[in-house]
């Protein structure tokens, strides 16, 4: 592993990446993952992977809700200090080419991932591949009309980062799910302004109000339930 190769630069922040996350982007996430995605008990006794794991915010709370959990992460030492926290398997892995057989999950989440990985597409591909007949991906990513902003931020130094970043646009993602054998349930927007600017209770209701229209499509976050046919 190069410390200059973008792929690996969650590596180089392992010890301080959770600190660097935002309390609200965090916990909009994990809401909208486990609270309005998936119905209560649903990952109770379930084999899940937590594709792109980080710290394993994700992991802690599906091992809380009763699932059987791999953390799985292109980083090493994310992989270590998630499974740790959240008494899962880990497996350093690269999304685009993961290493489990076919159909070895019945529940795959994914949150913040898709983007920093070299070929978005495959790892949806890859994702639909170890999930079983029936299973379901529930993913999180960035939207696509806001990337200019975060790259000109890194380039003003605003933002310390320097992976790799590419974004997905709305129906891109939807074709991805589709072309992978995937039947997407639900696709929502959220997070209607930056989520650095505050008011996140305010941030919430616009979710709620506007995440399943027309208007969802600009939000800067959106979020996607897909089923693998039986």
């Amino acid at each position: 592993m190069s410390e200059r190769d973008p792929r690996f630069f969650y590596d180089t922040i392992a010890d301080t990446f959770e600190g660097l996350d935002h309390p609200h982007d965090i916990r909009r996430r994990l809401e909208i993952v486990f609270d309005e995605l998936l119905d209560a008990g649903a990952l109770h006794g379930r084999r899940v992977l937590d594709a792109g794991c980080g710290y394993g915010a994700f992991s802690r709370l599906a091992r809380k809700r009763g699932a059987h959990v791999v953390s799985c992460d292109i980083a090493k030492n994310l992989v270590s200090r998630a499974s740790a926290t959240a008494a899962s398997l880990g497996v350093v892995s690269d999304a685009c080419a993961l290493g489990f057989r076919d159909e070895s999950f019945s529940t795959v989440i994914s949150s913040e991932m898709l983007e920093h990985v070299e070929r978005p597409v495959d790892a949806v591909k890859e994702l639909a591949r170890v999930l079983e007949g029936g299973g379901i991906l529930i993913l999180t990513t960035p939207n696509r009309p806001w990337q200019w902003l975060v790259r000109l931020s890194s380039r003003l130094r605003f933002r310390p980062f320097h992976g790799l970043e590419n974004f997905f646009w709305w129906s891109e993602l939807d074709a991805a799910c589709a072309t992978s054998g995937l039947q997407v349930v639900r696709h929502i927007g959220f997070h209607a302004w930056p989520f650095q600017l505050g008011f996140a209770s305010l941030s919430r209701s616009v979710d709620h109000r506007f995440g399943k229209g027309r208007w969802a499509r600009m939000m800067i976050n959106q979020a996607i339930i897909a089923r693998k046919p039986a």
